[in-house]
């Protein structure tokens, strides 16, 4: 049998629920208008006699499915969802979760997936003007090799520019917050200009085989480079000294 707390925390939750989906509906239909302030949490406590978590509670799922403007400061503001706006809300609780190497592993997965079928297309289909900004952040990649700070920027918009041809916003909505991340939290290393030497020439290859038309070829060099900076990032394991050795 259900205790009363358990009661309790499943009407709130459902209360909550219900207030955020009203007020979804406001802003969906106009009433309230898309940029202005949401009501204070005063007001909607008044307005539909419940307590203040239980508002708060609302708001976060407002903002959870792009409803509401995160706003540090003021009042948030109604706003209507996009994908960047979605994203942005679920952004924090993934790059929380980025700090554990089972979950980098499952995002680089799913960079591998998303980045392998893309330069699939690339080299099926890439404009002359889209293959000009892949050879244009490849040279970006070339001129920073021997600054690693400039290196991640052009690594990431080197690979953004590929998967931007498949001109599909969610995935690239995808790269743009997480894929940045990842790359710029590489670990410094004192071979690192070396690594972006490597990365630059699996990124030449690349661009090769997109030019070429060889999507192939561009798919294997592509699952080759980021299964090996999978790698490169991870730690090295601890060594025994002689005298901890058993």
């Amino acid at each position: 049998m259900a205790n009363v707390d358990d009661i309790t925390l499943a009407q709130a939750s459902t209360g909550a629920e219900r207030l955020a989906e009203t007020l979804m509906e406001e802003i969906r239909s106009g009433v309230i208008a898309d940029g202005a302030p949401l009501p204070s949490e005063r007001d909607l406590c008044a307005r539909f006699d419940v307590s203040r978590p239980l508002v708060r509670a609302a708001l976060m799922q407002l903002q959870l499915r792009g409803y509401a403007s995160q706003e540090a400061t003021r009042r948030p503001r109604a706003c209507k969802p996009t994908v960047g706006r979605v994203f942005a809300a679920a952004g924090a609780g993934l790059r929380d979760v980025l700090g554990t190497v089972e979950a980098t592993a499952h995002m680089d997965q799913m960079r591998q997936f998303i980045e392998v079928g893309a330069v699939r297309q690339a080299a099926q289909e890439a404009s002359n003007l889209q293959l000009a900004q892949i050879h244009r952040a490849l040279e970006r990649c070339y001129a920073a090799l021997q600054d690693d700070a400039r290196f991640a920027r052009a690594d990431a918009d080197f690979h953004r520019a590929i998967v931007a041809v498949v001109q599909n916003p969610i995935l690239l909505e995808l790269h743009d917050r997480f894929v940045f991340d990842m790359v710029a939290s590489r670990p410094t290393a004192p071979e690192r200009v070396e690594m972006n030497r490597q990365s630059y020439e699996e990124h030449r290859q690349i661009y090769e085989a997109i030019a070429a038309s060889n999507p192939e070829a561009a798919m294997e060099i592509m699952d080759r480079h980021l299964s090996r900076a999978y790698r490169s990032r991870l730690s090295k394991p601890a060594r025994l000294s002689p005298d901890t050795a058993g």
